[in-house]
């Protein structure tokens, strides 16, 4: 039991690696868990042998997935999945010769070692392999790969962070010159124009649905999706454009040089698309991923075009066809 619970707390700490595919929410689960599920293991086996009654196997799941460890968990989704450890491995077949964890094969089968000696479990842990397979998870082989490509990209983004940005280029202008040359001359102004959304709301009344329906404007579920679809990208390119502008502000010195304006003049430096574009202050994803900026800004304009060639049609009936992945919620 001792060994299994062990497993399982490096099982459930390895899994937070994984993000959202790991945990809804990222627990921080430490060593006082394990030691007060150990705890209780060790007083209900002695109790039991002293009385000469049997081991309860729900209780000791109870007491390990519900309230050691479920009393950090808020997550129904995480809740259910940790109870589904506790179903697999917290059972008396752990007490059968050659227990294995994995039920599915893989290259390494994780098994429960059967030694007298403490130096013979630590020898068995040494050789457990150093990249464990996503099936012991309970995840699909892609979940390693999502993994990996989000560990290259954190490690790229680490080496670009820290090289020598102060220095002048060959022009001989200063990095923060060189951005807001590009800022003024280039960026703001491939920027489309906002929606105006009393503007929005007079072309969408007399915008068509189907040709099998008479009602125009809102009265159609797809109008209400694309005014839905203008006012998502409207707060995207309003942070866009507002961020951009005050860069140059502040590179001009006309206003307060934030942290957050200090990493996206970085960020444009180094051709990446700085974080407050695709993520709000909670860490919720807004916007399309790309890595680099270009991508995302030619994302941006057509995008862009896409809903204003909608909400602008002559015919004023929706388009033929859609680009779907164009869209927030296709």
């Amino acid at each position: 039991m001792v060994y299994t619970l062990c497993f399982m707390h490096s099982v459930v700490q390895e899994r937070r690696k994984f993000g959202p595919l790991g945990f809804c929410i990222a627990y921080e689960f430490n060593n006082s868990d394990l030691e007060a599920s150990l705890l209780y293991v060790e007083k209900h086996m002695t109790q039991t042998q002293a009385t000469g009654s049997v081991m309860s196997f729900k209780a000791l799941k109870y007491m390990t997935c519900d309230v050691q460890y479920g009393g950090r968990i808020t997550d129904d989704l995480d809740r259910e999945m940790f109870i589904t450890y506790g179903d697999l491995w917290i059972t008396e077949d752990v007490f059968k010769e050659k227990y294995c964890f994995n039920n599915l094969i893989t290259e390494y089968n994780y098994h429960i070692p059967d030694f007298s000696e403490h130096t013979r479990y630590l020898e068995h842990i040494q050789t457990l392999p150093e990249r464990d397979n996503p099936l012991i998870f309970g995840l699909n082989g892609n979940a390693d790969l999502t993994y990996r490509l989000k560990e290259s990209g954190e490690m790229i983004n680490v080496l670009v962070d820290t090289m020598p940005k102060e220095s002048a280029g060959g022009s001989g202008k200063s990095r923060e010159e060189e951005v807001k040359e590009k800022l003024q001359n280039e960026l703001i102004k491939i920027l489309p124009a906002d929606f105006i959304e009393v503007e929005v709301d007079e072309k969408l009344k007399s915008l068509k649905g189907p040709k099998s329906l008479s009602d125009t404007g809102k009265n159609i579920p797809l109008n209400v999706f694309l005014f839905q679809e203008i006012q998502r990208l409207q707060n995207v390119l309003g942070i866009v454009r507002t961020t951009m502008t005050d860069m140059v502000l502040a590179i001009d010195g006309n206003i307060i040089m934030t942290p957050l304006l200090v990493d996206c003049i970085a960020a444009i430096g180094d051709f990446r698309v700085p974080k407050n574009f695709q993520y709000d202050p909670t860490g919720v994803e807004i916007s399309w991923l790309t890595p680099a900026l270009a991508s995302w800004l030619k994302g941006l304009v057509d995008r862009h075009h896409q809903l204003n060639s909608w909400l602008t049609a002559q015919n004023r009936e929706r388009p033929a066809s859609f680009w779907m992945t164009g869209f927030f919620n296709p």
